[in-house]
């Protein structure tokens, strides 16, 4: 069997600041040449590295559908960065696909125009955008260290630009009720900038998190999610992924590999890999460029299978419930008769904006009647 790598992520570490909620493996260089300088250095050790990891778990490099660089604040690489990442690419003969879908995250106030053009020279043509909420007091509680005013100069530079851009929204957050934060009125004025996609995240953090008496209720959250779910899919958005909203044919074709299960390398510290095929896991150390590899039995992966095609529109195939599809019948039936799911065909089902919002309580399910 021909095992092939068509989806790579990047990881880069570095941010202007800490956000007091972003729990994601990140720094604030202290010294950025010297920093920078150490993080290529890893970069060259990683890509020999998983140049092992591949061979010996018999892949090759075929052309790349997907390249997404994910952090951390990847719009900080600089130009710098598009020329080191192309010569790393050209060392190991990985190419672009010609209709390859290339991410690049960015936040407000941390690109220029002459950075997004030398990423665009290397194959860049997606934008995810950091953006979280359009209410300047919410930026200031999540503490972002942009104003809104950078937020507007970024959303109407893309919009100009009329790229394939995603935005980032928060839900969920701190005192939303005390100063009246309404999330509808903000994607309201989104949309006046034409985005192709949102990712819309409920903000989950720790009882040492700085404001977690603020936080609203569970109640407060659950509206707010199905509200904004209703309002983008009546604004031509289809919700494909619990957090995830898409004009037609414009999903995240990267982002859609890890909910089919599919095969995404992955390089750089604290990025986790998947080699399907081989049922292979493996995550990068933030240290050195070093990994922890995971084998996963035919359980495990079997279980991961069916609770990452339960949160896409990829949808659970019930086949994967060999000799008990009757029982998956029934129970799915009865989500569906509960609004949170609904069959696609005899064997197919998906879940709706409710159910997205349910889907732990629903493992519990198929766990309970011994189907998982």
């Amino acid at each position: 069997m021909t095992k092939k790598i068509q989806s790579l992520y990047l990881h880069f570490p570095f941010c202007k600041h800490l956000c007091n909620y972003c729990d994601f493996y990140k720094k604030v260089p202290s010294n950025r040449p010297e920093e920078l300088e150490s993080f290529h250095q890893y970069m060259e050790a990683a890509f020999l590295e998983h140049e092992r990891l591949r061979e010996t778990n018999g892949y090759s490099w075929a052309p790349l559908k997907t390249l997404y660089i994910g952090g951390g604040t990847p719009s900080l690489w600089g130009q710098e960065g598009s020329h080191f990442l192309a010569k790393l690419l050209a060392k190991y003969s990985i190419t672009l696909a010609p209709d390859c879908e290339f991410t690049l995250e960015v936040n407000p106030a941390s690109w220029t125009a002459e950075i997004l053009a030398s990423w665009e020279e290397i194959g860049v043509n997606r934008y995810s955008l950091g953006i979280q909420s359009l209410n300047g007091q919410a930026i200031k509680y999540l503490d972002r260290i942009h104003s809104i005013e950078d937020v507007y100069e970024t959303l109407e530079f893309f919009k100009n630009k009329k790229v394939n851009y995603s935005m980032d929204f928060m839900l969920g957050l701190p005192f939303s009720k005390d100063y009246g934060r309404d999330v509808i009125e903000e994607l309201k004025r989104a949309l006046e900038f034409n985005p192709s996609h949102f990712s819309v995240y409920i903000l989950t953090v720790k009882n040492n998190y700085v404001h977690f008496d603020g936080l609203p209720t569970e109640e407060w959250v659950e509206k707010e999610f199905l509200d904004v779910a209703e309002f983008l899919k009546n604004n031509g958005f289809e919700h494909y992924e619990v957090s995830n909203f898409a004009r037609p044919g414009l999903e995240s074709k990267h982002n859609l590999n890890y909910w089919k299960s599919e095969t995404v390398a992955a390089v750089g510290p604290s990025a986790t890999g998947f080699l399907a095929e081989n049922r292979v896991r493996y995550k990068w150390k933030t240290k050195d460029a070093n990994l922890e590899i995971e084998n996963l039995d035919e359980d495990a992966a079997r279980l991961e299978k069916a609770y990452m095609s339960m949160r896409s529109s990829v949808g659970l195939d019930l086949q994967i419930f060999a000799g008990k599809e009757v029982l998956a019948e029934a129970v799915v039936s009865k989500w569906e008769d509960d609004g949170l799911a609904k069959f696609d065909s005899k064997h197919h089902v998906h879940l709706t904006s409710k159910g997205y919002l349910l889907l732990d309580s629903l493992m519990n399910d198929l766990f309970s009647f011994k189907l998982l």
